[in-house]
C-alpha cells in the first residue's frame, strides 16, 4: 500500500488512458499535487526475491537441507508474485516500468524454472514440492498474460500502440523470456500448447518487431550447434563437457548433452505454438543445418560416452534431443505441404523447395535413416502430385527413392554385423543401444552406432588385428588367423601363441592355412525373405544363366547370324528376288476366249487393219478436194460466227478479266472514274476537284505555293505512322482489286 492512501483522490470519470491519466494527491502539507498514472510514486517498494532453482548440475532434483531453503525461499517468491497480481493497473504498470527488481523476479523464475521434461532425467519429487512449484509457474503465466492484455476495464486501459511501446522499449517481454517460457511450460498437454500459441500470436500482432527478434533468435542455433560440436571434439582436455563433472554427473558430456537437449526441445516446442517461426526457419534454412548437426555430431557425442560409461544416463538424454530434432525437421518440411495445400496459386513453388530441402538432406545418411523410419517421405511426395500435378515427377520419384535406399542398406549393414560378430566371437547379437522410451526414440538409432556399439563393446578392430598377425606370420591364412583371434584378446597375445605353439588343442589340430570367405549378405536376406533374385529380369525367357535354350538370338562375335559377312555376300543374295519370282510370272499367262462371236476376245486382229484403213481413206478425200471451195465453205462459216461472237463478247470479256493475272490499271481507273461521275451525275452537282497532294513544289529558289507547304508538314508529321507499316494494308488492297 502506498502511504497516505486515504489523501488520494483516484477517479477517471473521462475514461482516459492510463498514459494520459493522472490523480490528485494530496500530501500532509495539504498540498495537491497531479501525478500520472504511471510514475514511480505508485512503486515505493524497491526489494523482491529472486528464485532459485529446484534442479541442480546433472538434471537432479534437490534433496534434505536444500530442499527445505528451496520451500521456504518459493513461498517468499510466491508471495511476491501474489502481491503483483493484487495491485491495480496503474501500480503493476508503475512497478515494471521504474522497480527493476520486480521484473527481475520474473526474469529469474524463468531462467532457472524446471523443465516441463524433466521426466526424462530423474524421478518427479513429491506431491507437495510440485503444487507450489505449478503454483509460482501459474501465477508467472498470469503475469505475463496480464503484460500483453491492454484493457482491465473501462477505467483502466492503454492504447495499443502506448502498450507495444512500453513492453518493446523497456524489454518487459523478450524473445529468450519467451523461450524460457517454452521451456518451462511446454506442449505435454493440449492446454498448455494453445495457452503458448496464444501469447506467440498476440506478442507477434500487437508489436511486429518482435518478428525480427525472433529471427536472429534462430538465426543463434547455428552458434549453438557449433559450440556444441567444438565442445564434442574436445574429448580428453579438463573441462571439455562445458564443466568439470561433479559427483552426480556421470561423464564431462553431461553439461553437454543437457545443453543439447535445452536446444531440441526449445526448437520443437516454438515450431510447433508459433507458425510464423517456421516460415523464418525455411528463410533462414535452419532444417539443413539441423540436419547436418543430427549426422555429425549427435553419433560422434554418443560414441564418446558410450566409450566412457556405456550405462549413461545421458545417452538416454540425447535419444530424447534426437527425436525432438527429427521433430522440429519435420515441422519445417511440412509447413511446404501445408502451402501447397491452403495456397494453390503458389503451389508448385512450394512443392519444388519441398524437394530440393529434402534432396539436400540426401547426403545426411543417418538423418536420413531416422527421418525415413518415422516419416515416410512418400506419403507426402503422393499428397504434393495430388494437390499440384505440375510438379516434377521426375526429381519427386528420385529423393524418394534415394530415402528408401539409406533406409533399406541401413538395415542390411545391421544384419550382416549382427551376422560377422556371431560367427568370429560366438555370441549372441548386443541389444541396441539405450532408447530414450517407446514413445519417444521408438528404436531411433543412427545408423553407425551399431558400429561404435560392436567397437566398444570388444575394444578391437578385427580386420586391423588379422593384418598384424599376417605381417608378422604370413604362412597363416585369413580363417585361421580369425579362429585364433577369437580365443585372445589382441594380436600380441595371438602372435605369441603360434610362435610359442601354445594353443589351444582344437587350434593346433586345425588347417592353418584355412581361408576366410565373409558371408553373402543376399543369403541372409533370402533367409529373411524369402526374394532369391535381385534383378527383375532374373528367371524369364530370355535369362540364358537359367535356361538352355532362351526365346532369344545370342549372338557370338560381330553381327547378326545368318547376316552376310561382306559387301559381296550380301550382292550375290538373290534370295528376295526369289521370293517375288512367281509374281510376274503370273503377268505372262494369257487367256483365250471361247465366243463364237469373237466379240470378248481379248486380241482382234481384223480391229487393227480396219481402223487403218478407215484413216487412210479419210485422209485421201480430205486431200482430193477443191482447195477454193474449202476456203469458201470457211468464209461462210466465219461470218455465222462473227454475228454469235459479238453476242459473247459481254460475257467472255467478263469472265477473262477474272482469269487475268493482273487487271490493266486503264481499265480500274476507267471503272472508277466511270462510278464517279454517275455518282455525282445523280446529285445534280458537278464533281469536286481532286485535291492537290502535291510534294514536289518548284524548283529550289523559285518559291513554294501555299498548299504544297502544306502537304510537305503533314507527310512529315505523319510519315512515321505509315511507311513500311502499312505493308499489309496495301498488299490487301492489291489482292482486293484482282491485283495479285
Amino acid at each position: 500500500m502506498t502511504p497516505n492512501e486515504s489523501k488520494v483522490i483516484k477517479d477517471n470519470p473521462d475514461k482516459k488512458s492510463l498514459k494520459e491519466l493522472t490523480f490528485s494527491v494530496i500530501g500532509d502539507d495539504g498540498v495537491r499535487r497531479n501525478i500520472p498514472a504511471l510514475d514511480k510514486h505508485w512503486a515505493p517498494r524497491s526489494i523482491f526475491s529472486s528464485y532459485t532453482g529446484l534442479v541442480v548440475s546433472g538434471g537432479h532434483f534437490k534433496e534434505g537441507a536444500a530442499l527445505e531453503e528451496w520451500k521456504h525461499e518459493a513461498e517468499t517468491f510466491k508471495n511476491d508474485m501474489e502481491f503483483l497480481l493484487s495491485l491495480s493497473q496503474h501500480e503493476f504498470w508503475s512497478y515494471l516500468l521504474y522497480q527493476q527488481s520486480a521484473l527481475a523476479a520474473i526474469v529469474s523464475f524463468l531462467q532457472k524454472a524446471t523443465p516441463f521434461y524433466i521426466n526424462v532425467f530423474t524421478e518427479l519429487p513429491a506431491a507437495e514440492i510440485q503444487e507450489l512449484y505449478e503454483c509460482i509457474l501459474n501465477l508467472i503465466l498470469r503475469i505475463i498474460c496480464r503484460i500483453l492484455s491492454p484493457k482491465e476495464s473501462n477505467e483502466s486501459w492503454l492504447k495499443k500502440d502506448e502498450l507495444k511501446m512500453l513492453i518493446y522499449e523497456n524489454y518487459l517481454v523478450s524473445i529468450p523470456m519467451l523461450f524460457d517460457l517454452l521451456v518451462a511450460v511446454g506442449n505435454a498437454t493440449r492446454e498448455n500448447s494453445e495457452l503458448l500459441k496464444k501469447i506467440f500470436d498476440n506478442l507477434l500482432l500487437l508489436q511486429p518487431n518482435y518478428k525480427k527478434d525472433l529471427q536472429h533468435a534462430l538465426t543463434y542455433f547455428r552458434v549453438a550447434f557449433r559450440s556444441i560440436h567444438t565442445q564434442t571434439e574436445n574429448e580428453g582436455f579438463e573441462g571439455a563437457g562445458g564443466g568439470l563433472p561433479d559427483e552426480c554427473c556421470e561423464t564431462p558430456f553431461d553439461d553437454v548433452v543437457l545443453y543439447t537437449l535445452d536446444c531440441a526441445f526449445t526448437l520443437s516446442v516454438l515450431l510447433d505454438v508459433c507458425p510464423a517461426a517456421k516460415q523464418i526457419c525455411s528463410e533462414i534454412k535452419l532444417a539443413q543445418v539441423i540436419a547436418n548437426f543430427y549426422d555429425n555430431t549427435l553419433p560422434f557425442l554418443y560414441k564418446n560416452i558410450y566409450v566412457i560409461n556405456e550405462q549413461s544416463k545421458s545417452l538416454l538424454w540425447i535419444n530424447h534431443a534426437r527425436f525432438q530434432f527429427l521433430k522440429a525437421f519435420r515441422c519445417i518440411a511440412y509447413s511446404y505441404v501445408e502451402a501447397v495445400l491452403t495456397k494453390p496459386e503458389t503451389g508448385l513453388m512450394a512443392a519444388e523447395e519441398f524437394i530440393g530441402l529434402m534432396t539436400e538432406c540426401l547426403s545426411e545418411q543417418t538423418f536420413v535413416v531416422d527421418y525415413e523410419r518415422h516419416y515416410p517421405l512418400s506419403f507426402d511426395v503422393d499428397i504434393l502430385k495430388q494437390a499440384c500435378p505440375d510438379v516434377d515427377s521426375f526429381k519427386a520419384d528420385f529423393v524418394v527413392d534415394g530415402y528408401r535406399r539409406e533406409c533399406a542398406s541401413a538395415a542390411v549393414d545391421n544384419i550382416n554385423n549382427n551376422n560377422i560378430k556371431e560367427e568370429i566371437y560366438n555370441e549372441s547379437p548386443s541389444p541396441t543401444l539405450p532408447n530414450s522410451s517407446e514413445e519417444a526414440a521408438n528404436n531411433l538409432t543412427p545408423k553407425d552406432n551399431s558400429n561404435s556399439n560392436e567397437t566398444s563393446a570388444t575394444n578391437r578392430d578385427l580386420e586391423l588385428e588379422v593384418t598384424v598377425v599376417l605381417d608378422c606370420l604370413p604362412h597363416l591364412g585369413t580363417g585361421f588367423v580369425r579362429r585364433v583371434l577369437s580365443r585372445y584378446y589382441n594380436a600380441e597375445e595371438a602372435i605369441s601363441a603360434v610362435l610359442e605353439n601354445n594353443l589351444p588343442p582344437d587350434l593346433a589340430e586345425a588347417d592353418q592355412t584355412e581361408v576366410y570367405i565373409p558371408p553373402d549378405p543376399q543369403d541372409k536376406i533370402y533367409k529373411d525373405t524369402g526374394v532369391k533374385h535381385f534383378n527383375i529380369f532374373d528367371g524369364d525367357k530370355y535369362d540364358i544363366m537359367t535356361q538352355d535354350n532362351p526365346q532369344c538370338i545370342i549372338k557370338k562375335g560381330k553381327g547378326m547370324p545368318n547376316v552376310p559377312k561382306d559387301a559381296a555376300q550380301l550382292l550375290d543374295d538373290k534370295r528376295d528376288l526369289a521370293a517375288i519370282r512367281h509374281k510376274y510370272q503370273e503377268y505372262s499367262l494369257v487367256t483365250e476366249g471361247d465366243d463364237e462371236a469373237g466379240e470378248n476376245d481379248e486380241y482382234n486382229d481384223e480391229y487393227d487393219d480396219s481402223y487403218e484403213a478407215l484413216l487412210e481413206s479419210e485422209t485421201r478425200v480430205v486431200k482430193s478436194k477443191d482447195m477454193k471451195q474449202v476456203l469458201a465453205n470457211v468464209a461462210d462459216e466465219s461470218e455465222d460466227d462473227e454475228n454469235e461472237s459479238e453476242e459473247e463478247d459481254a460475257s467472255q470479256k467478263e469472265n477473262r478479266k477474272n482469269m487475268n493475272f493482273c487487271e490493266n490499271p486503264e481499265d480500274i481507273r476507267a471503272r472508277y472514274e466511270a462510278r464517279r461521275q454517275a455518282k455525282w451525275s445523280k446529285k445534280g452537282q458537278a464533281p469536286p476537284a481532286p485535291q492537290n497532294f502535291d510534294v514536289v513544289g518548284k524548283q529550289k529558289g523559285q518559291g513554294q505555293e501555299k498548299d504544297v507547304l502544306r502537304n510537305r508538314q503533314k507527310k512529315e508529321a505523319n510519315k512515321s505512322s505509315r511507311a513500311n507499316h502499312n505493308r499489309k494494308a496495301g498488299a490487301a488492297f492489291k489482292r482486293s482489286k484482282g491485283m495479285l
